[in-house]
């Protein structure tokens, strides 16, 4: 059994990397004629705002902020699983909670990950240097290969 995990969220690259993992990593299953989990994978933030002493959220505005989160969930996996079906993939999904870079790295490892396949936003040196790559990240820490799909690709 293969276990592809394609870390998906609301930008059109991390898209684009799931219907190339559908595409390609799949129809080279198909040849070798073995079974495959297709877990799509998905890491809400640990908070919906950002608080200080200036600003603490109430209960119904922090619930209203967490319905917003599962919503804006919900509508990630339901796109990604529409590309899925498009190309007659069965997938399961999974979320998990946190800063993306490690939690992607971290839930690939419980899924026993054989590939895990991320989006690449295609910034430059000066903003991966100040926000940080996701696809970096894991390229040098996921305990499986990592395909990272940058726009280039399609």
């Amino acid at each position: 059994m293969v276990n592809i995990v394609v870390a998906v969220e609301e930008s059109e690259e991390s898209m684009r990397a799931c219907e190339w993992a559908c595409k390609h990593l799949l129809t080279a299953q198909a040849d070798i004629q073995q079974s495959y989990n297709f877990i799509l994978l998905h890491v809400q933030p640990t908070s919906c705002v950002s608080t200080g002493p200036a600003y603490i959220p109430s209960d119904q505005v922090f619930e209203l902020l967490q319905l917003q989160t599962k919503r804006t969930t919900q509508r990630i996996l339901k796109r990604a699983l529409t590309i899925c079906d498009r190309y007659g993939v069965k997938a399961e999904t999974h979320v998990v909670i946190g800063k993306a870079n490690e939690r992607i790295c971290e839930a690939a490892a419980k899924l026993g990950a054989h590939f895990l396949v991320v989006g690449s936003h295609g910034h430059g040196t000066f903003i991966r240097a100040i926000r940080g790559s996701v696809s970096d990240y894991c390229a040098r820490n996921a305990v499986c290969p990592v395909v990272v799909v940058n726009k280039k690709v399609f």
